[in-house]
């Protein structure tokens, strides 16, 4: 997933945008680019390779601006070269692009033959000459709202405009997309942990919605392009810094945290005056659930694949594993009394959030078992499970993982116990057993 930064702020962003970039290269891509609105002009570098090698770029230390958008980017379309490398601009419009347009070739035929010119292999530069080519008979915010009907696959997207020196415009549809607030500046982010070392104060995109910002006001918009409101979420200051201490990265200090989550976990679920499971506020009668389908990509769904055992084993639900990527290209008979668990450390996993909108779309019932509780899986969700491990930086998950499987086991406990299916000898032996792991105290 490429990473997207945006400031609109009353002095310059280039230094802000770059510091904010390097939080978002953790994952390892492989080219970063800003742009900025100076003097009327967007202001454009590019480099291959990582941000060090943009921050060592001559032409940096003269991008001065108050506005600007930046990108670390994972090659889809196109080599990682300068060339492709985000932002993208024409004369009047720069963007940063997260996903996959579907119908970029359509598109570019269509806008070749209206007479503009590309420069990259990517799919995002023909997002660029859409709008310039919208530009041309509506007013930023009709061409912002034609520019998306237009388009078809996954965004988040960050725009900039050469005659709007204070203004940027955030999309989404598929991908993560958040806005935080600050004093005298906003920003645009596709990532909160980007965001918190700036502020603690968000607010995120949902689906087919968009976003106008400047230093001092945001505006949120429909698919139609009505103006709606939305909530600004404070996070919590213990998540706004996360850095790697003495450890030489972040994968080292995250197995030495392993220990943690489970003892967070355990103390967060575990009632120990009732030796009973905290989690009372379960929306559903168990009468009304006959089957679990554990839903999650990656890691998640290995999480999944052991907890299959634990609900095989504990409960007499039917239970199924299937791999977020597939589940909404399949022809799913939806059943009112399954229960639908979806599993992600971020709560932003775009294919899992896909199969969750299609969930939700039939009333299916939902949870999200999730390490982020403002994040989308977690928002659209009826019901959270919160992991409490913390971040996790590393790209091979940890502490994560750990924490998903305990609290799928958690969960399969506890329907068991609601279910009557399990010994009250054996469901309280379970719970010692826990109370009893090495690291609880």
């Amino acid at each position: 997933m490429c990473g997207i930064i945006g400031i609109s702020s009353n002095k310059s962003v280039s230094a802000n945008i770059i510091n904010s970039l390097k939080k978002l290269e953790y994952r390892g891509y492989d080219s970063a680019g800003i742009a900025t609105l100076s003097k009327g002009l967007i202001n454009e570098v590019k480099s291959e390779g990582r941000v060090d090698n943009l921050e060592k770029n001559f032409d940096l230390k003269n991008l001065s601006g108050n506005t600007g958008i930046g990108h670390v980017r994972w090659a889809t379309h196109g080599k990682p070269n300068n060339v492709n490398a985000h932002p993208h601009s024409s004369h009047n419009v720069s963007v940063v692009h997260n996903g996959i347009i579907e119908n970029s070739t359509l598109l570019k035929k269509y806008l070749v033959s209206k007479g503009h010119i590309f420069k990259s292999q990517t799919d995002t530069e023909v997002i660029v000459h859409l709008i310039t080519e919208n530009l041309k008979v509506s007013k930023i915010q009709e061409a912002i709202t034609n520019t998306l009907k237009q388009l078809h696959g996954s965004f988040a997207l960050g725009i900039i405009f050469k005659d709007m020196p204070d203004l940027i415009v955030g999309a989404r549809r598929g991908s993560p997309l958040a806005v935080g607030y600050g004093p005298n500046e906003n920003y645009l982010g596709s990532d909160s942990y980007a965001l918190k070392s700036m502020t603690n104060k968000i607010t995120y995109l949902d689906d087919g919605e968009f976003c106008i910002i400047k230093k001092d006001e945001v505006h949120f918009f429909n698919e139609e392009g009505k103006k709606i409101n939305k909530k600004v979420l404070e996070l919590s200051l213990d998540q706004k810094k996360y850095d790697k201490g003495d450890f030489k990265h972040f994968m080292a200090k995250e197995i030495e945290e392993q220990p943690i989550t489970l003892k967070t976990g355990i103390k967060e679920y575990l009632n120990n005056v009732n030796n009973d499971i905290n989690i009372y506020n379960f929306p559903w009668k168990i009468e009304e659930i006959k089957s679990i389908t554990l839903i999650g990509c990656g890691t998640a769904y290995h999480s999944c694949l052991m907890a299959k055992y634990w609900f095989e084993e504990l409960t007499t639900l039917d239970v199924s594993t299937d791999i977020a990527s597939e589940f909404r290209y399949r022809k799913n008979r939806f059943k009112k009394d399954t229960l639908y668990v979806f599993v992600s450390q971020s709560g932003e996993t775009a294919d899992t959030y896909a199969a969750l909108d299609l969930c939700n779309k039939n009333n299916m019932k939902t949870c999200a078992i999730v390490n982020v509780i403002e994040s989308s899986i977690a928002r659209d969700s009826n019901f959270i499970l919160p992991i409490h491990c913390g971040p996790e930086i590393g790209v091979a998950s940890t502490k994560a993982f750990l924490g998903q499987i305990l609290i799928l086991y958690i969960l399969a406990l506890k329907l068991s116990s609601l279910k009557k299916e399990i010994e009250n000898k054996i469901y309280n032996e379970k719970i010692k057993d826990l109370k009893n792991l090495p690291f609880f105290g």
